[in-house]
């Protein structure tokens, strides 16, 4: 169920993202000027007077005007981009140029001779 509604919002943040409302908003301005002009002067004459370009509705040029915001809008970002790359600096790793030396013997348990006490310590 989960997954289901995740595509879905991620299907809608594409058509959003693609500009899929200014689609549907002009289609819907399409079919209002269809049956506009339709009852007026016939289906023939309103298919041709809707998709001619010469009669556009004011949601149409209110579709155009903002597209056109839009496109203004989104090029001065792109002029003011941030760009996070930062040149990288040459690091090379070196042995140092001198040297420990340990001259003082590892001592190791089985040089141990003492034992632990017989029997152990109490506590008062």
């Amino acid at each position: 169920m989960k997954s289901r509604v995740a595509i879905f919002l991620c299907v809608v943040a594409v058509f959003q993202l693609m500009g899929g409302h200014w689609a549907i908003l002009q289609a819907t301005a399409w079919v209002g000027m269809l049956v506009k002009y339709s009852e007026s002067e016939g289906v023939e004459e309103g298919i041709s007077k809707t998709f001619d370009g010469k009669h556009p509705c004011s949601l149409c040029l209110s579709i155009a005007k903002n597209k056109q915001a839009e496109k203004r809008q989104s090029s001065h970002l792109a002029a003011a981009k941030i760009y996070l790359i930062v040149q990288t600096q040459g690091w090379t790793l070196r042995p140092p140029c001198y040297s420990w030396c340990l001259k003082a013997r590892i001592a190791s348990l089985s040089s141990c001779n003492s034992s632990p006490p017989d029997p152990p310590p109490r506590v008062s």
